[in-house]
């Protein structure tokens, strides 16, 4: 019996899909590692130590709430007070009650969300790129890229690809179907949702639809009536976000904050070109303590670097459209990342790069292309040399990548990076002197808080930590200096109070150690330990003891 022979458009539909299975399948091979990592960083408040997570209360609060109160915090003020993002904790919420808290699940979604964000890309490569192969290389190069990998190898980055996976989602469904009258209301309401979806995940991706619905119009001849879907989310996140914040809420900075933020730009935007360009060895960035001493000449020499690129882009525009885009979109997506150099308590980089790079990646396909002729008219072999020169970032990428695997596998692990990476940063220490504290290693512990004094010494939490750590290993003299210090620039706390009240107690300096009781009284009137300490005060001073 004869077979009929295959159709050949089937064949022809099924093998991109096939690609992409494999590229995931090769994708998850070599991320699998990060399934075995635990909790490190944000990944404390925001998951393990939530109540609010843990909570059996209906997930749908977290619409009302800002972020601090997602963790738990009471009030409206502190850290991330004008942040909003009900869908990364609806996430969270959601895997610690059908998984409960094993960071397995966690990192399993983090994974599965970073494969959907890289096959959104891919399929957007496909369209704008017209290349089964070039999308194939662009998949392989974002999917993997180490630089980025705090954006898919910590547990609490979701928000991150969640964000992505919506901007992505709306500009496919923008190009794929808003081009038919007939589909155009429909698709529009549709990317206007996917376009929300991402919003409320994180609002950082708003900063980049300007530049892509530019693309869309001017490149890809998408209608403006049926851009008109995105934008009417923004207007929704917008509305949902005052409603919660009560008010805008911008972070809070001064005018020097502004004009530091305006001078670091152009040095953070070449910073994170060479990052994503070079593969940067991993680890935590602290960007406060590379760009505090950014003088303005570095600024204009920055900017003038910088503008020689927007140039060469925009006159290859016509054969390379995304390479403009490209660099604008990094620019705004760094924007509100360059506020951040001028917070010293702010750390991490290359989540920030996630939808830059997917972008550049974009970008550097297509420009390949548009240079082949050139390539093939100056060399006629060059091709192979190119493919070799893929090829060997491809393996540079699998290599940092498994640095970044370690990296991110513990906090400790995170530390130790942290602290290669820039010694003359604070964080990085303190980080590992917390590790060393919790596994009971006092004498390492007061090392690393003191090697964190001695870069910044008024930082608040390390000399604490190395008060506490110094009182401990017998050193109450050493301790209660350090509580002084504290104390003498960001006022007397409960636990400092408990810290240098029993200090003092162990040096017999009974009237000081009733003026320490007292004021850690007045913040935290039922601390037990400071009680405890109040009737230790009581059996031992001077005039409760009977004459011989």
């Amino acid at each position: 019996m004869n077979r009929s022979a295959p159709d050949p458009s089937v064949a022809t539909s099924r093998r991109p899909w096939m690609q992409a299975a494999l590229l995931c399948l090769a994708a998850i091979a070599i991320l699998w590692p990060s399934l075995d990592a635990g909790f490190i960083w944000d990944d404390i408040k925001q998951i393990s130590e939530s109540p609010t997570i843990a909570g059996a209360e209906a997930p749908m609060r977290y619409f009302s709430l800002n972020v601090v109160e997602s963790w738990g915090s009471k009030g409206r003020g502190g850290e991330g007070v004008d942040t909003y993002r009900p869908l990364f904790f609806i996430a969270l919420w959601s895997i610690h009650h059908l998984t409960g808290p094993d960071p397995f699940w966690f990192h399993l979604a983090v994974l599965l969300t970073h494969l959907g964000v890289c096959l959104l890309l891919w399929l957007i490569a496909r369209r704008w790129l017209d290349s089964n192969l070039a999308a194939a290389l662009v998949f392989a190069v974002f999917a993997i890229h180490p630089v980025t990998a705090e954006a898919f190898l910590w547990a609490s980055a979701i928000s991150e690809s969640m964000a992505v996976a919506g901007l992505l989602g709306a500009i496919l469904i923008l190009d794929r179907w808003c081009r038919d009258d007939e589909m155009r209301w429909l698709a529009s309401a549709g990317d206007g949702l996917v376009m929300l979806i991402g919003l409320l995940s994180k609002e950082a991706v708003i900063t980049a639809l300007p530049v892509v619905s530019i693309y869309l119009w001017r490149v890809r001849g998408v209608n403006l009536r049926a851009l008109s879907g995105p934008w009417i989310a923004v207007a929704a996140f917008i509305a949902l976000r005052i409603h919660a914040l009560e008010g805008l809420q911008a972070t809070g900075s001064g005018s020097g904050q502004r004009l530091d933020a305006v001078r670091n730009l152009p040095v953070l935007v070449l910073d994170g070109l060479r990052s994503l360009l070079t593969l940067q060895p991993v680890g935590v960035r602290h960007l406060y303590w590379d760009y505090r001493d950014v003088t303005w000449t570095t600024s204009v020499i920055a900017a003038a670097v910088l503008a020689v690129f927007v140039i060469l882009a925009l006159r290859a525009r016509r054969g390379a459209p995304l390479g403009p885009t490209a660099l604008a979109i990094t620019i705004c997506m760094l924007i509100p990342v360059a506020l951040i150099t001028t917070l010293p308590g702010w750390s991490g980089f290359g989540r920030y790069l996630y939808l830059p790079w997917a972008i550049i990646a974009l970008a550097c396909a297509e420009g390949a292309r548009y240079l082949q002729p050139l390539i093939r008219t100056l060399a006629p072999r060059a091709r192979p040399v190119l493919g070799i020169l893929v090829a060997v970032f491809l393996v540079l990428e699998v290599l940092g990548l498994r640095h970044a695997l370690w990296v991110y596998h513990s906090q400790e692990n995170l530390a130790r990076a942290s602290v290669k990476l820039q010694p003359h940063a604070p964080d990085g220490w303190e980080w590992l002197g917390n590790h060393f504290l919790e596994i009971g290693d006092l004498p390492n512990a007061a090392r690393c808080y003191a090697e964190a004094v001695a870069i910044e010494p008024g930082i608040f939490r390390p000399r604490h930590n190395l008060a506490a750590a110094l009182y401990y290993l017998g050193r109450p003299a050493a301790a209660l200096a350090h509580e002084k210090a504290v104390a003498a620039i960001h006022g007397v706390t409960a636990d400092g109070a408990t810290i240098a009240a029993a200090a003092c107690l162990d040096l017999e300096l009974w009237d000081e150690a009733n003026r320490w009781l007292i004021a850690g009284l007045e913040r935290d009137p039922r601390n037990e330990l400071l009680l405890e300490l109040r009737s230790r005060w009581l059996d031992k001073r001077p005039d409760r003891i009977s004459p011989d």
